[in-house]
């Protein structure tokens, strides 16, 4: 079983630089310098035990790929980048097995468009990505991730990757009911763009209170649509590993929209955030203001090429009147 990573940052090149650490067969789908540097100088996963310089095959598409009846494509791109990934990949090979690991609930439905065998999985893995060839993991063990079929099941593939996974180090439950570990993790996720927004590293009062109207709007949304979800306790449940003090810890995590604004990119993955709530409000006949200012804010810095703190916690709160 050879291991596609298509999207080779911060998640990506954490997951594959641990799988190949592992004795794995990887392959990296990345872009621009990131590829460059990688073919050039090998990918340089910082991790907290220690760094390591991986020598792994890397493409720019999926296209250039010489494919094998035992791949699986591990999807690591971020939402907005989900469909044209997709549809390059559809083009490049027929049918494969793809991991949609990556935060939303978008991506596998999407998926399901292209491809028949379609899993997905809930990541809480602290990486980070900021300089191209390198990739630095927070954590020692490196995080948790349940997986299972999409929309439900589990299969003899599921379980392999999970083994896999485990036996590179994360924490691992395949479960045959995946998505509310991923409606819980959005959930978490609506932070994010508070984070990125302000720029904060430790959340005061007024950061506090703009998550929890974000996280209260969401709950009762999805409780009107009859939406099933994991409570932050459940989803700390599912990972043991992350509930003990880890063995080493390097560096200051940065959630992933925060890492987007800082490296310029133009687009974060806000919209299929705190933009999945406001498409759910939508759907009810409602609203999800909080929500929806939230990503209107987010993709504006975007798309100016602003960096992470543009406001302060208290004009964000201001703005959003909570």
């Amino acid at each position: 079983m050879r291991m596609i990573i298509y999207g080779a940052g911060a998640i990506g090149g954490t997951i594959g630089g641990h799988l190949a650490l592992a004795g794995h067969a990887v392959l990296l789908v990345a872009r621009g310098a990131h590829a460059e540097a990688i073919r050039e100088r090998g990918l340089r996963l910082v991790t907290a035990g220690g760094t390591h310089t991986l020598r792994l095959p890397v493409v720019t598409s999926p296209l250039h790929i010489d494919w094998q009846t035992e791949d699986v494509v591990l999807l690591t791109v971020k939402g907005q980048d989900t469909e044209p990934a997709l549809r390059e990949l559809a083009a490049a090979t027929g049918d494969v097995p793809v991991f949609c690991m990556q935060n939303g609930v978008r991506n596998e439905e999407v998926a399901l468009g292209y491809f028949d065998r379609v899993y997905a999985a809930m990541l809480r893995v602290e990486a980070m990505h900021l300089v191209p060839g390198e990739v630095i993991a927070h954590r020692d063990p490196p995080g948790c991730i349940a997986l299972g079929r999409y929309p439900r099941g589990v299969d003899d593939l599921a379980e392999a990757v999970g083994a896999a996974l485990r036996g590179a180090g994360f924490g691992v439950l395949v479960t045959p009911d995946i998505m509310p570990y991923k409606w819980g993790k959005l959930l978490s996720n609506l932070a994010n763009a508070v984070g990125a927004i302000t720029g904060e590293e430790q959340p005061g009062a007024d950061f506090t209170r703009i998550v929890q109207a974000a996280r209260t709007e969401a709950r009762l949304l999805l409780e009107q649509a009859g939406l099933r979800w994991l409570s932050s306790e459940a989803l700390a449940e599912a990972c043991p590993e992350l509930k003990q003090p880890p063995r080493a810890v390097v560096g200051q995590p940065r959630n992933s929209t925060w890492q987007s604004l800082a490296r310029g990119q133009g687009a974060v993955e806000t919209e299929f955030l705190n933009g999945e709530v406001v498409r759910l409000a939508e759907r009810l006949g409602t609203h999800a203001p909080v929500n929806a200012g939230l990503t209107r804010i987010a993709l504006e810095m975007a798309a100016a090429g602003e960096r992470p703190g543009k406001y302060s916690p208290a004009e964000l709160r201001a703005l959003l009147g909570v």
